[in-house]
């Protein structure tokens, strides 16, 4: 032992040493725990989309190069860039919110709030032109929709988790974002009192033109709302019936009884589903294909003008009356308790910790990301600009209350509020995909193929009606064969695995299927202008026809081809 250690007069440097070392090895400890987020983020994404085979590949560019293209026809090229760009971003996003790890979703989080930005910058484009235009307006502002979906689905094409819960775990997480956001617009309010009455009256207000619209709608929304809530009930209560394990509740005997009505039911609300999809689509499309409808939707005064009497009346007494829609409302709340019940039940099995952590994680994330972005765009002039687009935006179709309150309310909420508008479209872009594989319409396996080929024959659809039916033949061409290569990447992937040596299969593959789509719709044009001395078929409903008649043949040479 030294005489330093018994007397304490060592020096005093050490010491300082010692603490400077102390300091500096917890800034490093955290700057390598950041970077270790970092870096398993970008390994759990390069193992989610690791290896992509040669149809993945090909597909992506194809799909990229049909989208631009016809997007530049629909709608211009520079906006058509945009949404694919909005698109891949989404699909970036999307991993990250699925993921099972807390961290990973944080960094979603994160990187949800300017991606949204992103995303709902040509979908708000899109909903002007719906607004302002006329058919032309709906047809491209539909397009801008459907450009960013073929996008998401091509930018995952290569993901196992699409068509198993991914992007569902994805939008949930989006929407955990938006809570974070929210509540850095509800922070700044609480302590202020005029702040709480004028939020309080806005909401109130909003709450009884929703409801207004829900339950008494007068205006050309009436058609549509009522369809999208037989489809939200029939949904909700599919997935209640699923989820609620009812043979419990009944003796042994009567279960198999039990369990046959309740297939039945499930069944009908399958039925329903479809119906109403089929509703809501056939109340967008048939104003521009029949000349006895205004501009879409349809409404039910021209539902009692076009249809015969006693169908156009009840039609349209069905979706107007207040009653029927106040039971679908409470269906769908009920089932929602259900399935929001037994999903609680199935949380406090998993284990809480884990899963309170990855649902604060995103909040954190997009909480943080949205009050650094509020604080820097909190600037007098971008203030002023928010202010006056708002109000010019709002100015008729919202209530005084509302003006009124973003009038009010403090640049870092303002500009909060905005962030959590753009969040809800990244949100509906994701719901959407959810929606459309929740109710059968895209297959479990080959997800993202479907829903890419699908997306492209939709454009297909509006080059048709847009009177361009040669365009809309080669688009319609192009459909199948997106299809066709996905299925095959599909199918590869399972049987043989990712690091199977299949370049050769699947590049001979990728061409002919090109080939074959080529030839056919080829030979579709060469027909058509060969026949094409009788009546002209720029008309929308010949058109659509001649689309339908040209997708057929692709498929059925195609296929046969293929063997």
């Amino acid at each position: 032992m030294t005489n330093d250690a018994l007397t304490g007069t060592g020096d005093r440097n050490e010491y300082r040493g010692f603490d400077g070392d102390e300091s500096g090895t917890t800034r490093t400890v955290a700057l390598e725990t950041a970077r270790d987020t970092l870096e398993s983020a970008v390994r759990g994404v390069r193992r989610t989309l690791r290896q992509p085979t040669a149809s993945d590949v090909a597909m992506l560019c194809c799909t990229l190069a049909i989208g631009l293209a016809v997007g530049t026809t629909l709608v211009g090229g520079r906006l058509a860039a945009l949404a694919m760009g909005a698109g891949f971003a989404a699909a970036l996003t999307t991993v990250f919110l699925a993921s099972e790890r807390p961290l990973v979703r944080g960094l979603g989080g994160v990187v949800a709030v300017p991606v949204a930005v992103l995303v709902s910058s040509p979908l708000l484009l899109a909903g002007v032109l719906v607004l302002t235009s006329s058919s032309v307006g709906v047809i491209a502002g539909g397009a801008v929709w459907v450009l960013v979906v073929a996008s998401v689905a091509a930018g995952l094409v290569s993901w196992q988790q699409f068509g198993r819960g991914g992007v569902r775990r994805g939008s949930t997480g989006t929407m955990l974002a938006t809570s974070g956001v929210v509540a850095v617009v509800v922070l700044p309010i609480l302590p202020r009192a005029d702040l709480r009455d004028r939020a309080v009256a806005a909401a109130a207000d909003v709450l009884g033109v929703i409801q207004d619209e829900l339950i008494t709608p007068e205006g050309s929304l009436a058609v549509v709302s009522f369809t999208g809530l037989v489809l939200v009930a029939a949904v909700l209560s599919s997935r209640a019936l699923a989820a609620v394990p009812a043979e419990r509740l009944v003796p042994p005997d009567r279960r198999d009884a039990l369990a046959a009505a309740v297939d039945g039911l499930r069944r009908g609300c399958s039925l329903a589903t479809r119906a109403a999809i089929v509703l809501t689509v056939a109340a967008v499309a048939a104003p521009l294909i029949v000349e006895q409808f205004g501009t879409p939707p349809v409404t039910p005064v021209e539902l009692r003008a076009a249809l015969p009497a006693p169908a156009g009346d009840g039609l349209a007494t069905l979706v107007t009356t207040p009653g029927i829609r106040s039971a679908l409302v409470a269906l769908a709340a009920v089932a929602l308790g259900l399935v929001s019940l037994e999903r609680l039940r199935g949380i406090l099995g998993r284990g809480p910790a884990i899963v309170v952590a990855r649902m604060v994680a995103p909040m954190v994330g997009g909480g943080l990301v949205a009050l650094v972005l509020a604080t820097a765009l909190a600037d007098p002039a971008a203030e002023a600009d928010l202010r006056g687009i708002l109000q010019t935006a709002l100015a008729g179709r919202a209530p005084p209350s509302v003006l009124e309150f973003l009038t009010s309310v403090p640049p870092l909420v303002l500009v909060a509020g905005v962030l959590v508008l753009a969040l809800s479209s990244l949100s509906s872009l994701l719901w959407t995909v959810t929606m459309l594989r929740a109710v059968r319409l895209l297959p479990g396996r080959a997800t993202g193929a479907a829903l890419a080929a699908g997306a492209v024959f939709a454009l297909a659809v509006g080059l048709a009606i847009n009177g361009r039916l040669e365009p809309a033949i080669w688009t319609t061409a192009g459909a199948f064969v997106l299809w066709d290569i996905g299925e095959y990447a599909d199918g590869i992937r399972t049987e043989l695995g990712r690091d199977a040596a299949t370049m050769r299969a699947e590049l001979v593959h990728v061409g002919g299927t090109i080939l074959a789509g080529g030839v056919v719709a080829g030979g579709t044009i060469v027909l058509y202008r060969w026949s094409a001395t009788g009546p002209s078929v720029s008309h929308p409903a010949l058109a659509a026809v001649s689309v339908g008649t040209g997708l057929l043949a692709v498929v059925l040479v195609a296929w046969t081809l293929r063997g």
